[in-house]
């Protein structure tokens, strides 16, 4: 029997900044490496109901939200996992064991147990989780200094093992660092393509805007209606792209409505 991994406690706020890997392997768990570079397969939290259960009507799906103070979460159970959605409502404090999920850029928590606590409970989870975080921290700084001196070698094995530092964490850093590295290109690959696309829509807005004058002018003193100009851009310009560069032209008092709807230049 394949044996259980440890649940960790965390805060939601963790997960919510924490990292989601899938696992490329079928049989290989997935996983989360928090920012202070903390793998955790399982979540242990102590939350309180903020929404309550939403059961689908054939009951293959379930889910509630939870709040712990530092973050918002779902917790999402499926087939026989749905019986524990049933066990709670808004207002409940309880202690949830699962697995984290990521779904379209969220995560989320796919439940494996859920049991209602004394207020105590929220206390003592508080100053473990505190305690948990505050130790791993320590190694956690040696563990940054050394993979930053020396990477991933073997002098930094064991540099890491003489202090007390474990192989897998450096391995975790040196996996946090590469999904930040990722993640950063992604987001500048993003921001490009934003700016890109950005520049397209001023560059046709003053396409429009030159077209509006060109045809006002071919009509000397009389006013345009909007109805006219339309339809002369139709095929050239989308209709928001002719407003937005009428309502330009106006505000820059390149023209003037004379009446509504019908336009001409400021001489």
């Amino acid at each position: 029997m394949k044996k259980r991994l440890p649940a960790t406690r965390v805060y939601i706020r963790d997960i919510l900044e924490g990292f989601f890997v899938k696992s490329e392997g079928d049989f290989e768990p997935n996983y989360l490496i928090t920012k202070d570079a903390r793998k955790v397969y399982r979540a242990k939290i102590v939350a309180t109901v903020v929404r309550d259960p939403v059961i689908a009507e054939d009951e293959t799906y379930g889910k509630f939200q939870v709040d712990d103070g530092t973050g918002v979460i779902w917790v999402l159970g499926f087939r026989d996992d749905t019986k524990f959605a049933k066990l709670v409502k808004k207002g409940d404090l309880v202690q949830i064991i699962g697995k984290i999920a990521e779904w379209r850029g969220d995560k989320q928590i796919l439940v494996e147990g859920v049991s209602k606590v004394h207020p105590n409970m929220w206390i003592l989870h508080r100053y473990e989780t505190l305690k948990d975080k505050v130790e791993h921290i320590k190694k956690a700084k040696i563990a940054f200094e050394i993979y930053n001196t020396y990477g991933i070698t073997a002098k930094a094995k064991v540099i890491a093992k003489n202090k007390g530092i474990s192989e897998d964490l450096l391995e975790t850093i040196d996996e946090l660092y590469a999904i930040m590295i990722e993640q950063r290109a992604e987001e500048a690959l993003e921001e490009e393509i934003f700016e890109e696309e950005e520049k397209k829509v001023d560059e046709t807005l003053e396409e429009a805007k030159k077209a509006i004058l060109e045809i006002l002018r071919s009509k000397g003193d009389r006013p345009v209606s909007r109805k006219y100009i339309e339809r002369k851009l139709q095929e050239k310009f989308k209709a928001e792209i002719i407003d937005d560069a009428l309502r330009e032209l106006l505000a820059e008092g390149e023209i003037y409505e004379p009446e509504i709807g019908y336009y001409k230049i400021l001489a």
